[in-house]
C-alpha cells in the first residue's frame, strides 16, 4: 500500500509544489483546503487539486475560530491577522484529518522567511509543537533548512529529494514547477501569488476592529457580514450595510433571512432602482431609518424625484416607508 500524506492546500504555487514533491516520493496525497470566514479560494483549490490528481477535501473552521481572531496568543500582524495562531489552528485540523485518513505526515507549502508573521524558523517550530504535529509536520520546500521530521528519519521520505528554499523569491519555485510538470510553458498557467488573508488588508481590518470593539460578543453571522457591502456606523449599537451591486443585494437578502441573524431589518427600494440596505441594531429608531434610507438614495443610480419609497422587511412585518432627507448620510464615511 502506498503511504499517505495530508497537504494543507490553498491551490497556490507553494502548496501545489509540496503535493507534487510528495507524489514524486510515492505518496498518495490528500489535499485539505480549510475555509476561514475571511477566505475565498475554493474554486482555485479545486482546480489546482484536479490538475495534480489529488483528492480535495474542504473543511470550514468552527465558531471557536472567532476566539483566535479576538484573542490571539501570539498577536496580530499589521492588520488583525493572527497568523501564528491561525496556522496552529489549521494544523490541528490537519492533524485530526491525518488520523481519519490514516496518513503518516502533514505537509505544507511554507517556506522559511517567506512570510514575516508566521514563517520565521522559530515560528515554524512553534506551530509544529503547539499543533501536536511535532515531527509529523513537513515543509518540503524548506525541509533541508529545518530539523528532520520523523518520516525523514525513518527514511519514509528521502530528505535529499527535498528542498532548501528561503525568503520571498519566486524564480526558483517557478523553475521547479516546470521541472515537476506543474506548468508546461504555454499550456498550464502557474498560479499568481495570492493576495493573502483579508485580515491583513487595512480597510477590512478597520471593519473587524470596529466590530470587536463595539460588539465584543459578536457571533459568526456578524463576522461573515463584514465580507459584503459598504459598512456605515450610525452609533455604538447600530450599523447599516449597503449593497454595491445586484450580487451583494442578493447576499444581504440571504443574510437577513438566515436563522442565526440578529433580527436585522432590510430596506429595498420600491419606487426607484437602487441598492439594498441592511440595518443591524436599533432599526426601530426613526433616525436610523432616515439615515439608512438616505444612504440608499446616495448610491442609487436613478432615484425617483418624487417621494422615494422603500420596503422595510423584518421578521413578521413588511411595510412601505417614504425616505426622508438626511444630510449626514451624504458625507458619512464607510468603515
Amino acid at each position: 500500500m502506498m503511504p499517505c500524506a495530508v497537504a494543507l492546500f490553498s491551490g497556490g504555487l507553494d502548496s501545489m509544489l509540496s503535493v507534487r514533491i510528495m507524489q514524486a516520493q510515492g505518496y498518495v496525497v490528500e489535499a485539505l483546503n480549510i475555509r476561514t470566514i475571511f477566505s475565498c479560494c475554493r474554486a482555485r483549490a479545486a482546480q489546482a487539486a484536479a490538475t495534480l490528481g489529488a483528492r480535495l477535501t474542504v473543511m470550514a473552521v468552527g465558531d471557536d475560530y472567532l476566539d483566535v481572531v479576538r484573542n490571539p496568543l501570539y498577536g496580530y500582524g499589521k492588520g488583525v491577522n493572527p497568523c501564528v495562531d491561525c496556522r496552529i489552528y489549521m494544523c490541528r485540523m490537519a492533524a485530526r484529518f491525518m488520523e481519519e485518513v490514516q496518513a503518516s505526515v502533514v505537509v505544507t507549502g511554507e517556506i522559511v522567511g517567506q512570510r514575516p508573521m508566521s514563517q520565521k524558523r522559530h515560528q515554524l517550530d512553534l506551530i509544529a509543537r503547539r499543533s501536536g504535529l511535532d515531527g509529523r509536520l513537513l515543509r518540503p520546500l524548506s525541509a533541508r533548512l529545518l530539523a528532520p521530521t520523523i518520516p525523514e528519519i525513518e527514511q519514509a521520505v528521502d530528505r535529499e529529494k527535498l528542498y532548501s528554499f528561503s525568503n520571498r523569491g519566486r524564480s526558483g519555485l517557478i523553475e521547479l514547477a516546470e521541472r515537476l510538470g506543474i506548468s508546461k510553458r504555454g499550456i498550464d498557467r502557474i498560479p499568481s501569488p495570492s493576495s493573502g488573508c483579508a485580515l491583513t488588508e487595512p480597510l477590512f481590518a478597520t471593519r473587524v476592529r470596529d466590530l470587536m470593539q463595539q460588539h465584543p460578543d459578536a457571533a459568526r453571522w456578524d463576522f461573515e457580514l463584514l465580507n459584503h457591502g459598504r459598512h456605515f456606523r450610525f452609533d455604538r449599537q447600530t450599523k447599516i450595510v449597503v449593497g454595491r451591486n445586484a450580487e451583494e443585494n442578493a447576499t444581504l437578502r440571504l443574510m437577513a433571512e438566515r436563522a442565526d441573524a440578529p433580527e436585522p431589518v432590510l430596506l429595498v427600494p420600491e419606487t426607484f432602482p437602487g441598492p439594498h440596505a441592511l440595518i443591524v441594531g436599533e432599526a426601530a429608531d426613526p433616525r436610523v431609518l432616515r439615515f439608512a434610507g438616505a444612504l440608499i438614495l446616495r448610491y442609487a443610480s436613478h432615484p425617483s424625484p418624487d417621494c422615494p419609497q422603500v420596503r422595510l422587511s423584518a421578521r413578521g412585518a413588511d411595510r412601505t416607508i417614504a425616505i426622508q432627507p438626511d444630510p449626514t448620510a451624504q458625507s458619512a464615511a464607510t468603515l
